[in-house]
Formats: structure tokens, sequence, C-alpha cells
């Protein structure tokens, strides 16, 4: 055998042995803490030309409005945390309706109790979701949601690479006037295997078990699943799939669908990502609103209502796009779900979302912002369709380390079609605020509540 050739056995051999002294050097690399920390708040007046969103005889409002957003990052040796919240205060000054608070927050922190072995994880999720599905989204048909969960997870070692995660979460579930108020206990175990210093399989069990407070409006119910998970994660491509089973046991009856989920997410120059998710599942209401929205406007609503909390199939695919550079940045996004109920088929219900974000920086001081959004949900058995619609922009001057000026236009409108599908409206807002953002990153959204959809997060099983 000549030199070349033992040197290409050589490498063959040991290129296993490579891969996984890199994963065990990685593993054990103490962590340099970062923090990140980007807030704003401003605060002004506006005008509605239809406040109640009605197709005749408009109610014009004077709003004064007051807005905070804030997105805290912080990773160290024992502790993460990653929260972020968008708010908003209005104040309609001729009384069409009370004071209102409205926006999302969601949050995970994550104590290391035991390094290696043992963390603390609290999660939670806040927000509004909307009371009847068929009427206009205003402050009477909107409540307080609030999802929390709390638990340890452990990490054991098998070997030098394999390892074996075990999870608990208790989590608690309070609608502010529907009487879906829930607790939850969910177990998940999972066996990690590395296949190299870059992607690795796992197989994994999920058990979750939900009881409600009302036993007469609500059932409770079991669910659980058996996956395989195979995770890459290269300089430009995340590649994600799970595959297996999920089943769901209450008292009227026992169902169980294949678990499908894959996620894509590839960075194609510099400047372009694009990602994309598609799966199936089964589901329900709180698990599907505890999920951060997502979507390229960026956008706080309120979330579609939750007419019932039994469970459902989960049919969905999203696509993204974003792209920024120098002073432009844009973004789009299309998601399709399905839902499909056990044995409530009048419930079946088909969602579309579109959205479109672009902004340009003209000069050092001076910004401007376009944002549309389109909604379609369609009920299957049921004689009901309608479409919501937005188109805003903003312009934005910036003076100083933080001090910003903005004016912002949106104009909103609803088509409904079938039976007890209430009305459609148009409704244009008009903002001017003056606000301090230090960090000069203004988040793309408009004033909540007027579109009224979230951009439906995906579960991970």
């Amino acid at each position: 055998m000549g030199p070349m050739a033992h040197m290409a056995m050589t490498l063959r051999r040991n290129r296993r042995l490579l891969a996984v002294s890199l994963v065990s050097v990685l593993a054990y690399v103490p962590s340099v803490p970062a923090e990140t920390f980007n807030y704003g708040i401003d605060a002004g007046v506006g005008e509605s030309d239809n406040v109640t969103l009605v197709p005749n005889d408009k109610v014009s409002q004077t709003l004064s409005v007051l807005d905070l957003d804030f997105d805290y990052k912080e990773q160290r040796r024992l502790f993460d945390v990653d929260a972020k919240g968008d708010f908003t205060d209005l104040d309609f000054l001729q009384g069409a309706y009370k004071n209102e608070l409205v926006g999302r927050f969601d949050g995970l922190a994550q104590y290391v109790l035991v390094p290696d072995n043992i963390t603390w994880a609290v999660q939670d999720a806040f927000g509004q979701a909307q009371l009847d599905p068929f009427a206009a989204v205003t402050p009477e048909n909107r409540e307080n949601v609030n999802y929390a969960a709390t638990g340890p997870d452990f990490e054991f070692r098998l070997g030098r690479l394999n390892f074996v995660t075990l999870s608990a979460r208790y989590a608690r579930t309070d609608y502010e006037v529907s009487p879906f108020n829930s607790n939850r206990f969910i177990g998940t175990t999972a066996l990690n295997m590395p296949l190299s210093a870059l992607s690795s399989v796992s197989f994994g069990v999920k058990s979750e078990r939900v009881l409600f407070d009302d036993t007469l409006v609500n059932t409770d119910f079991d669910r659980s699943s058996a996956f395989a998970h195979y995770d890459l994660q290269g300089l430009s491509t995340q590649f994600s799939a799970y595959a297996g089973i999920t089943q769901v046991d209450a008292t009227t009856g026992t169902n169980e669908v294949p678990l499908v989920k894959i996620q894509l997410t590839r960075k194609v120059s510099a400047a372009a990502t694009w990602a994309f998710i598609a799966g199936r599942d089964i589901t329900d209401a709180t698990t599907n609103f505890s999920n951060p929205q997502t979507g390229a406007g960026g956008l706080v609503g309120t979330a579609v209502a939750t007419t019932t909390t039994a469970n459902y199939v989960v049919s969905y695919a999203n696509a993204a796009w974003d792209y920024v550079r120098h002073r432009t940045s844009f973004g789009v996004s299309a998601r399709w779900e399905k839902d499909d109920y056990f044995g409530l088929p009048k419930l079946d219900v088909s969602r579309e979302t579109l959205e479109l974000r672009a902004d340009r920086q003209l000069t050092r001081e001076l910004n401007v912002g376009l944002i549309a959004r389109a909604y379609r949900s369609a009920y299957t058995f049921q004689d009901f369709a309608e479409t919501d619609g937005l188109v805003g922009a903003k312009l934005t001057f910036r003076r100083g380390r933080g001090l910003e000026f903005k004016l912002q236009v949106d104009r909103n409108t609803r088509t409904a079609s079938g039976t007890g599908a209430g009305s459609g409206y148009t409704e244009n807002r008009v903002f001017l605020t003056v606000g301090y953002r230090p960090h000069g990153e203004e988040p793309v959204r408009v004033v909540p509540g007027r579109i009224g959809r979230p951009g439906y997060g995906v579960e991970s099983p």
C-alpha cells in the first residue's frame, strides 16, 4: 500500500473519532456571559374614524396611547433568560370603551441547579384572545389569557457522548372570562445520540395530563406521543425533522394520528434568509396559545377564540423570507393551517395568513416603513368565512441618542359572509407619538387589537 492510500485509510478511520472529540470539546466549553436589552417607550394621541368597527353609523374617537416594548436576553453559566414583551395602553377619550391594556409577553428563564445535570425552567405567555369568533375584535370581544409553566430538566450521560434527558412541567392556564381554566402535568424523556459534530438523533416520549376546573363544560384528557428526531446544525443550513405518533385519551374516546414536523432554515446570502416549517399533530387551543407568535410583520394580535378545549388535528405549513442589507430590510411570510376536531365537525376551520414588511433608512435620522397583512378563515361545515386586512405606513424621525417622533397611519378592513357572520367594516387610524429608544431599533408593529389574529405558533413534540 502506497503512502497516499495509507493516508486516505487513516483519515477515514479517524473521521468518526474527530467528530466525537469535537462534540466533547464543545460540550464542555464554558459559556461566555452575554446580555442584550432593547426597549422603547412612547406616548401620543391618535384618531379613529370607526372605533366600534361597524359598517354604518360609525363613531369617531380620539385616543391617547402609551406603548412599551422590550426584548431581553441573558446567557450566563448558571442562568439563561429570554423575555419579549409589547404592550399598549389605550384610553378612549370620548368614552367609547373603558381604558384598555393589550399586548403580548413571552418569557423563558432557566437556572442551573447542578451543572451538567439539573436545570429549573420557568415559562410564561400572556396575551388576549377573542371571545366571539364571528364578531369584530373590539375591547368588548377580548379577554386576557395567561399560561405559566415551571419544572425541572435532568440530563444524564451515557458514556462519552450519548445522554438521556428528562423533564417535568406543571402548567396553569387562566382565562379572564371563559370557563377554560386548567392544570397540566407534562413529562418528557428522550435518548440523544450525536452522529457527528453537526448532527444528532434522538428518540423520545411525551405524556400530558390536563385537568379542568370546570368539568361540566370541559373534558379532562391525556395526550401522549412517541417520536424520533433528527437535527442538523450547519453554518448556513439548519434542518430538523420529527416523526412519530400522538394519541389522546378522553371520556369521549381515543384518537391517534401520525406526528410529523419538518423545519428548514437556510441563509442564502449575507443579507437573505428563508425558512420553512410544515407538520401535522394533535393539539388544543391552550397549547397553541402558549407558543410565541410568528410572522414577517411581527404584529401583536388577539388570538383566535377558544370555542372549545377539545383536542384537534392541526395541519400546517409556514414559509418566510427575510432580507436585511445596509439601509433596507424586507420580509414576507405565508401561513396555512387546518384544524379538524374529533367529533365536532362544525368547528373544523382553515386559516391563511400573509404578512409583508419593508423598511428603508432614508437618512441618518429619517426612516420609513410599510406593513401589510391579510388573514382569511373559513369553517368547513358552517356557512361562515371572513377576510381581514391591514395596510400601514410609518415615518420615524430620530434625534440624538434615543429621542424619536413617529407618524403612523393604518387602514383596517373586514369582510364576512354567512349565517351569524356579523358585519364587515373599514377603519382608518392615525397616531402621532414621541418616544425614547436608546438602541435605535424599532419593532415592526401596529396598535394591537384590530387584525385580531396571531401568527399561530408551532408546537414542538
